[in-house]
């Protein structure tokens, strides 16, 4: 039987920008036009210039990359858009064209090429940066502004780096049965930054799944999604950190594979993008409330939580995977909490991986907007499902003086299961 390859099709379809008309209907959903008010950081100008490089009209220069890179990748644009475009996909196929052409930073390389496809790196490099802060030099460092007279680059996405404990997440190449009558089998996909920084999350996480009814396996050879390499340009790397997870897992025999961070999510999901033959792996992805709505763990939420709880919805959980109303639904039938939609919840908050430290400026600018209209919420919880959401949120909350938790769902749901007796 004859198989056309991925490169074979990208030859034979026209260029994904030919089906933008030029509309505008996407600037007002662009978080970097709705700061900037500039043409060329909205989509349809960021569109307008890969059109032309494609054709020959312009070349890759600084003014180019800085365009490209500011973009958020949010795809808000997409969700907005009539015609469908897929924003999001040129460009990232674009930032692989300028690490062609221009090597990505030096830094970038060595973090995204040698510790995040490697866990027990990138294990090492969270409990380092763990122990800076429990070891009071964070404290001294920040008192005494040393850092900030020295590098105020470096003091700036210092100052975003989260207050978080050392906390073990899920162990790997483990098996955690069902609770009551089995429903079926799931994967749960641990993640790096997740089962590093935020264990509690996923162990909360796997609990809820027992709880649903289904056993839960931990594939022991997976690593990291890639997103980030890929957000960044480098192809290649997260190219080859997709062939590893969907070698680690045994996706004939689950009727899903859970994930519980947003971008995470959107990345295994979009796995036949970038590699062939990942469709089977790709097609059992699952967010983890988007999965956990069609299941019996609404009756299993018993333990009233008394709170004004909002949500803001992530951006590549509402526009890169289109789930949106699964994590409301749960956090409704929470007994007790009052829950509060939050004006503009599906807009950016300016995290975007390392968006924050890159273009920390720019960044600041949008959450600072975010957390006005969370703010005028008055809610006691936030909770929202992307590791770098929640961080972006908790430094936001400090900043405007506010006392407001952050959470992820699966935290909120997990405190209102029934206690076993």
């Amino acid at each position: 039987m004859n198989t056309v390859s991925k490169d074979e099709k990208e030859q034979d379809t026209p260029p994904l920008y030919l089906d933008c008309v030029h509309c505008g209907l996407c600037l007002s959903s662009c978080p970097t036009y709705r700061v900037l008010g500039n043409e060329m950081d909205s989509p349809r100008g960021r569109i307008y210039l890969m059109r032309a490089f494609d054709e020959g009209r312009a070349k890759i220069t600084d003014s180019f990359v800085e365009h490209m890179f500011r973009c958020l990748d949010c795809r808000a644009c997409e969700t907005a858009c009539p015609s469908g475009v897929h924003f999001g996909h040129m460009m990232e196929e674009m930032r692989g064209k300028i690490v062609e052409d221009r090597s990505a930073h030096w830094i970038a390389r060595l973090i995204l090429n040698h510790v995040f496809p490697f866990p027990w790196r990138f294990q090492a490099a969270s409990r380092m940066l763990q122990l800076y802060r429990a070891s009071g030099f964070q404290i001294f460092l920040r008192e005494t502004g040393l850092l900030r007279r020295i590098a105020p680059r470096m003091a700036a996405a210092e100052a975003l780096m989260p207050e978080i404990g050392i906390e073990s997440g899920v162990t790997l190449d483990s098996f955690y049965p069902a609770e009551g009558g089995k429903q079926g089998t799931v994967a749960f996909f641990t993640g790096c930054v997740m089962n590093s920084m935020m264990g509690s999350i996923n162990k909360s996480s796997v609990r809820l799944l027992t709880a649903a009814g289904y056993d839960v396996v931990v594939p022991g050879q997976q690593i990291c999604c890639g997103a980030l390499a890929n957000h960044a340009g480098l192809r290649e790397t997260a190219s080859a950190m997709a062939r590893t997870n969907i070698a680690a897992f045994p996706v004939a025999k689950l009727d899903a594979i859970i994930i519980n961070a947003a971008g995470c999510g959107a990345m295994l999901k979009e796995y036949p993008l970038l590699i062939d033959g990942a469709d089977a792996f790709s097609s059992k992805i699952k967010d983890i409330t988007e999965f956990l709505a069609s299941t019996r763990i609404f009756e299993r939420l018993k333990t009233p939580l008394a709170a004004r709880v909002g949500y803001d919805d992530p951006c590549h959980l509402i526009h890169g995977q289109g789930v949106k109303n699964e994590p409301r639904r749960l956090l409704k039938a929470i007994p007790g909490i009052q829950f509060v939609e939050i004006e503009g919840a599906d807009q950016c908050c300016g995290s975007a991986g390392i968006y924050n430290i890159t273009q920390n400026e720019l960044s600041m600018e949008i959450l600072d907007r975010k957390m006005e209209k969370i703010q005028k919420a008055n809610i006691d919880v936030l909770a929202t499902g992307n590791p770098g959401c929640m961080f972006q949120f908790r430094y936001g909350a400090q900043k405007f003086g506010m006392k407001l938790e952050v959470v992820h769902p699966v935290e909120l749901l997990a405190r209102s299961l029934e206690r076993k007796e």
